[in-house]
């Protein structure tokens, strides 16, 4: 399998602080898998995320992403790296508020050239009203405004929104915090499912380690990372 993400001898710290904090030798995952990142609030889950995000950049190391070394990247570059290959569920979604679902859902590939062409000869809204079927949104839920939805529905939107355009890589950051052990069962089943058609990397970040058993690969941060978590994140 090729190389999605990898990390070699990776260290960040904030500005002005007195130690790091990550530092991480090794991480790699390869196209396709399907691997939960655990780590307690505070340990640097979110900082981690960004670094792998191109948003930013580590004073040391290596972060490839699909082989861009992104420190030979400048800002447009990873920018366009990120829009082109990186889908993002938020923990509190992001959503539009008073734009459709639908829109919502689109807007995700207005600056991706790249998710565009992958669309096969569809359209736009399409893709996306397949992507929102596919996940349980009925098209009349699809014309409601963002805020006007349940929980669970707003991040049904903000997974179609991640996988419209099939990025090589899904980082999903606590989507199911605010979800019932019913409903986040389904939407990782859903999400799983997406995933493996589209032949794309998730990288599923949470504190819950009874997300565990749905996961064939689990990775805790406290193990990757060689200096003690903080609250800098």
């Amino acid at each position: 399998m090729s190389t999605c993400v990898e990390l070699k001898h990776l260290t960040f710290s904030w500005p002005g602080a007195q130690s790091p904090l990550l530092s991480i030798p090794h991480l790699k995952l390869t196209r396709g898998e399907r691997v939960l990142l655990r780590g307690a609030s505070g340990s640097g889950k979110s900082t981690l995320l960004s670094l792998i995000a191109g948003i930013h950049t580590s004073q040391a190391g290596q972060v490839q992403v699909l082989s861009h070394d992104l420190a030979t990247l400048n800002q447009h570059q990873r920018d366009r790296l990120r829009a082109n290959e990186i889908g993002y569920i938020f923990q509190q979604f992001n959503l539009l508020p008073y734009l459709s679902a639908l829109t919502n859902v689109t807007l995700a590939c207005q600056f991706a050239p790249a998710r565009r062409q992958r669309l096969a000869g569809q359209s736009l809204v399409a893709a996306a009203t397949t992507l929102l079927d596919r996940l349980g949104l009925s098209r009349s839920q699809q014309q409601q405004p963002a805020h006007q939805l349940s929980v669970g529905q707003q991040q049904r939107v903000a997974a179609a929104r991640a996988l419209l355009g099939s990025p090589a890589l899904i980082i999903a950051d606590e989507p199911t915090s605010a979800l019932d052990q019913a409903h986040r069962d389904d939407f990782i089943q859903l999400l799983f499912e997406a995933c493996e058609e589209q032949q794309t990397t998730l990288l599923f970040v949470t504190h819950d380690a009874t997300l565990a058993p749905h996961f064939p690969r689990t990775l805790e941060l406290q193990e990757l990372n060689q200096v003690e978590p903080n609250n800098n994140v």
